[in-house]
């Protein structure tokens, strides 16, 4: 085996054969051998290192995407370095800059990027660079996403049809928020449609914490005691107000429906099972580490808005009123 093989199955595994690579990893234990990092990067001008950039840390959703993107990158020999904006504008600017700093080779956004400065300093790196778990009016560079407010407004929907008349919103911190803010548009124009009201919405703190959501629940009930459904713009916020209900002895789905947005696992432990809009985020976070590998390797990038679509999922929670 020539050292240009060997090179090429650390460096870009995903271009030689199976059998060949297996030849070099047991090399590579058997002599004990460390890459030195450091020296390849200034060989190759590239560190092998992708940033994923999420709004929050403690928010579940993202977790198969960025499961997702790790699988598809590490099949090609680079590494996930993953940041937290904390849904702050100004946070996501720092970030951008000392990412940049670092020389990632990419970045993936699991939003749009907010911030113009943040914007300008991206487009002017001219790394590759994905926003995903929306479809971005406007794309710096690649999209991959879902019309978070047709969801929200199928969500919302839903729980008409299934006999609800009065129907409330519970959604994460709208500001640094794209996502939240089309999900609250999507809810409006659901309601708008029926002529309900439009003022049954509440906005949970940053970082929200279970009791949040049942607050949230137990204060639309006491705005308008009619209430008898309910929209949340993420799953986790709608298992908080499924407790909250179970707290205060008000049955779902008799009493209130609830669903959520994104379907975690967690959906169809619960008793009742939670209706969501499911998402299919590992798919999402695939695309993207896919288009990233081959910007990196030269490859043209046919299409470089993606649409993945969701499909929602009803469960026991919007059962019939």
């Amino acid at each position: 085996m020539s050292m240009a093989t060997a090179s090429r199955a650390l460096n870009q595994p995903g271009l030689v054969a199976e059998p060949t690579r297996n030849r070099v990893q047991k090399a590579v234990e058997r002599l004990g051998y460390i890459r030195d990092l450091a020296a390849g990067n200034l060989a190759s001008e590239r560190t092998g290192q992708i940033a994923v950039v999420v709004p929050s840390f403690s928010t579940a959703a993202f977790l198969g995407t960025i499961e997702g993107i790790s699988d598809r990158l590490s099949a090609d020999g680079m590494q996930l370095l993953l940041a937290d904006t904390r849904l702050s504008g100004d946070n996501e600017a720092k970030l951008v800059a000392s990412l940049l700093g670092r020389r990632v080779d990419a970045v993936i956004f699991t939003d749009t990027v907010q911030s113009p400065a943040a914007r300008e300093m991206l487009a002017a790196a001219r790394v590759p660079l994905v926003e995903t778990w929306t479809l971005a009016r406007d794309p710096i560079d690649m999209n991959v996403g879902f019309d978070n407010r047709a969801a929200a407004r199928a969500a919302t929907e839903h729980l008409y049809a299934t006999g609800r008349k009065r129907v409330g919103m519970i959604c994460g911190q709208l500001r640094s928020n794209q996502r939240g803010r089309d999900r609250r548009q999507g809810f409006l124009d659901a309601v708008a449609a029926r002529g309900s009201e439009p003022d049954l919405f509440a906005e949970l703190p940053y970082p929200v914490r279970w009791q949040d959501c049942e607050q949230a629940l137990a204060s639309l009930v006491a705005r308008n005691a009619a209430l008898d459904g309910v929209f949340c713009s993420g799953d986790t916020f709608s298992a908080g107000a499924l407790f909250g209900a179970q707290r205060h002895g008000w049955p779902v789905p008799g009493r209130i429906g609830i669903i959520g947005l994104g379907d975690l696992e967690l959906n169809e432990r619960t008793v009742p099972s939670l209706s969501s809009v499911v998402i299919p985020g590992y798919r999402m976070g695939q695309v993207a580490a896919d288009m990233v590998v081959r910007r990196l390797s030269g490859a043209p990038i046919d299409q470089p808005v993606v649409d993945v679509g969701f499909t929602l999922v009803a469960r026991d929670s919007t059962a019939e009123a």
